[in-house]
Parts: structure tokens; C-alpha cells; sequence
């Protein structure tokens, strides 16, 4: 095998990576992102998803419980062993917003006021 063999070898290697990508853009200019789920995540129109795991809890190595959200109802399901078990269903929670919060003058540690207590026998 000589140079001229190697580098026909990496040439073909990078027309098939490129004619891949290619596709790919295609694909998810097109909007055949069904088929391909991966290719949702650099959509630039992503779908809401209406389906989603909100926690999981193993209970020994046959079953565990999940907690699983659809639309606007959260269901607790009860899965592993002989069968399938819906425990709960109610209206999802609202996801918690959190903001940062300014702290009010009146809080504020005054230093000249704080006792400071020393461990040890102190001097």
C-alpha cells in the first residue's frame, strides 16, 4: 500500500462524512426530524414535548416508581414485577421560578454588635 492508496482512502472517508452531514441538514431543514429525534435538539423551531419523567424512584432491583407528566397531569406509576400500576393521578405541579432576592438593610449583620465566642480555652 503506498501514499497515493492512503490518500484516496482518507479522501473517500471525508466525502461520505460530508455527503452525511449534508443529509442531515437537509433533513432538518425539511422537517424530517420524526425520524430522527437527534436532530430536534438544533432545530430552529423545537417542538414542546408533551411527554416527560419528572423523577424516578428504585424500590428494590424488580420495581420502581415514576412520576411522569403529560400535558397538564402527572400520573405515579408503579412499574417492574408481574404488571404495571397506576397509583396517583392528579394536576401537574408549576415549576418553581426562583429570582434572586436583595437583602433589606434591617438584616444585615452589624459587626460592632456580634458577640464572638472562642473554643479552646481562649487568651
Amino acid at each position: 500500500m503506498d501514499q497515493l492508496d492512503i490518500i484516496r482512502y482518507f479522501a473517500a472517508l471525508i466525502l461520505v462524512l460530508g455527503l452525511l452531514g449534508g443529509f442531515a441538514v437537509l433533513a432538518r431543514r425539511a422537517g424530517w426530524t420524526g425520524a430522527l429525534p437527534a436532530l430536534d435538539r438544533w432545530s430552529p423551531h423545537p417542538r414542546k414535548r408533551r411527554l416527560s419523567v419528572t423523577e424516578t424512584l428504585i424500590l428494590d432491583p424488580r420495581r420502581k416508581v415514576v412520576i411522569v407528566r403529560v400535558d397538564d397531569t402527572e400520573h405515579v406509576l408503579l412499574l417492574g414485577g408481574e404488571r404495571e400500576q397506576v397509583l396517583e393521578r392528579g394536576p401537574a405541579r408549576e415549576d418553581p421560578v426562583f429570582e434572586p432576592v436583595a437583602p433589606s438593610e434591617d438584616e444585615s449583620p452589624d459587626v460592632e454588635s456580634a458577640s464572638v465566642t472562642r473554643l479552646g480555652g481562649g487568651q
